[in-house]
């Protein structure tokens, strides 16, 4: 009788770790998950060209590289991607920001990346994810450079546009 209850014991203990075990490994799966690209904010819009004149497309381009350059720095030539928009430039940036935080936020806890424009005519901000190896950044020239009341707007990333939620 006493083998019995000594295998009764093993059952319950391995059934105890089990427990405790199959709630971690599924944790440490969602921490190797790739990140989703969120849904573009409101007030952008994926234009079917490039709908600008060869003036604001230089300064547009000016400001993207400056953001550019100090992402591939960090995280790659070859990962980073341009996605270019078109902003409703009557949008205001800080809600662009607040909504790419709280998307980003829901996955998992990202942080603010400093980036600059070096350009008194265009925006940026940046966010990267807790392991590093992520980032989501959004440049937009100024309303003031509006062209029929939209502004260039680009995503630079290295999250895969595929997996993100659809639009």
């Amino acid at each position: 009788m006493g083998s019995k209850i000594r295998r009764k014991g093993r059952f319950f203990h391995t059934l105890k770790i089990g427990g405790v075990l199959a709630p971690l490994l599924s944790l440490s799966a969602c921490w190797d998950e790739q990140p989703a690209m969120p849904p573009d904010a409101p007030g952008v819009s994926r234009p079917e060209e490039y709908s600008f004149g060869s003036a604001t497309q230089a300064q547009d381009w000016q400001a993207t590289r400056k953001v550019l350059g100090q992402l591939e720095g960090r995280f790659g030539e070859k990962s980073m991607r341009i996605l270019a928009r078109n902003l409703d430039s009557a949008t205001d940036p800080q809600t662009i920001k607040a909504y790419y935080a709280e998307r980003l936020t829901h996955q998992a806890d990202w942080a603010e990346m400093p980036v600059s424009t070096f350009a008194d005519r265009a925006w940026a901000f940046a966010f990267v994810s807790p392991n590093g190896k992520h980032v989501l950044a959004v440049e937009a020239l100024n309303a003031s450079e509006s062209a029929g009341g939209i502004v260039p707007l680009n995503i630079l990333t290295n999250l895969d546009e595929d997996k993100g939620s659809t639009q």
